[in-house]
């Protein structure tokens, strides 16, 4: 694990901060063998129809049922279509996405370097001058979680609407945790940051930003931008150990967990991602290059908005998975089976990569 350092060591490692410093953590994980397949060729995502396919996957959704009080569930085959299924709930009905948003806001930073109107390299400061050490922090670092800024989840997400500012103020009191780009840290405040960096540089709010350049291109018409003091109405309750959460307003994550979704949504935006289609070849190569291992796990490691593991199992995924209070999703390529499947939980302590994994093996031992 990376260790958290307290606000004074903070300060005392951030005055010896400068340009060039290399990064000094855990090994870089190696690319594995099979992404260069990507960009993937458009798949049809026509409804499947084959009988002991649709068979399968219900008797693995109705097993996967027992531990979660709704699900929305859905696979691309890339010879049998998209089949998709809920528990709990209604078609329709939507789910926190949470962190999978990261990887939109990666996306619309690439659109805007591809046209021009930032480089990855970009410090900070162009945005945010009174942030300590922002003439350090690149964009690509905070696309990375190696920009050293990270701020402990002080409580779960819960109660009214809270700012990305008051974040920011926390981050001006304690400065970076290590030398930017010297180290890895999760971060949702960096992306939080990536959200108003997007704002400054598109002109529009953020979510006008998804809206126009990922959910109406590519007909995401289950995607919700969440919206402060606004409940999306479709969106079912969060649990956690079975017991409903609440109240919470899910726009708080602004841009670190911004859309609440359906499974069938998440493997058409996957599916379109990784076939290059919303970003350049080269931009989606850069998102899984430089692979940090995620919290000094070997085979589970972080490019730039995109996670890339090697599990022994379900073999490469190329996959995103995000957690708040009340949910737990995931969605992700699986290479060996070239499937894209999508699992959204609404019990915080049910985890979607379980799902995704009983998915997939039904399906092999079909």
């Amino acid at each position: 694990m990376i260790p958290i350092l307290t606000p004074g060591s903070a300060w005392a490692a951030a005055s010896d901060c400068r340009p060039g410093l290399r990064y000094d953590g855990p090994p870089l994980m190696s690319p594995p063998a099979g992404l260069d397949q990507l960009p993937r060729p458009s798949r049809s995502l026509a409804t499947a129809t084959d009988p002991g396919f649709i068979a399968v996957l219900e008797g693995a959704a109705d097993r996967i049922a027992a531990h979660a009080p709704a699900l929305s569930l859905a696979i691309a085959h890339p010879e049998l279509g998209l089949w998709q299924s809920v528990r709990g709930t209604s078609p329709g009905n939507r789910f926190a996405a949470a962190s999978i948003g990261k990887s939109m806001t990666a996306v619309v930073i690439f659109q805007l370097a591809d046209e021009g109107r930032l480089q990855a390299s970009d410090t900070l400061d162009r945005w945010f001058p009174d942030l300590p050490s922002s003439g350090l922090v690149t964009l690509d670092q905070l696309l990375t979680h190696t920009s050293g800024y990270f701020l402990p989840a002080t409580a779960p997400l819960g109660g009214p609407y809270t700012p990305p500012e008051r974040d920011f103020e926390r981050l001006r009191d304690t400065g970076p945790v290590f030398c930017p780009g010297t180290n890895w840290a999760y971060s949702n405040v960096g992306y939080q940051l990536l959200g108003r960096v997007i704002e400054a540089v598109d002109g529009r709010r953020y979510g006008d930003s998804l809206q126009a350049r990922i959910l109406e291109p590519l007909g995401l018409d289950a995607t919700h931008v969440l919206q402060a003091g606004t409940p999306d109405p479709l969106m079912v309750t969060g649990h956690t150990g079975g017991e409903p959460v609440g109240p919470v307003d899910y726009a708080t994550p602004f841009a670190a967990g911004p859309v609440s979704s359906t499974a069938g949504d998440l493997v058409r935006y996957w599916s379109a991602l990784l076939a290059a289609r919303i970003t350049s070849t080269a931009a989606l190569t850069r998102m899984t290059q430089a692979l940090y291992p995620m919290f000094g796990q070997a085979n589970a490691a972080y490019g730039r908005g995109l996670q890339v593991s090697q599990v022994e199992g379900p073999g490469l995924l190329v996959h995103h998975s995000g957690g708040v209070t009340g949910f737990t999703a995931g969605v992700a390529w699986l290479a060996e089976d070239d499937l894209i499947i999508a699992a959204m939980t609404n019990d915080r302590d049910v985890p979607a990569e379980a799902a995704i994994w009983s998915l997939t093996r039904a399906l092999r031992d079909a």
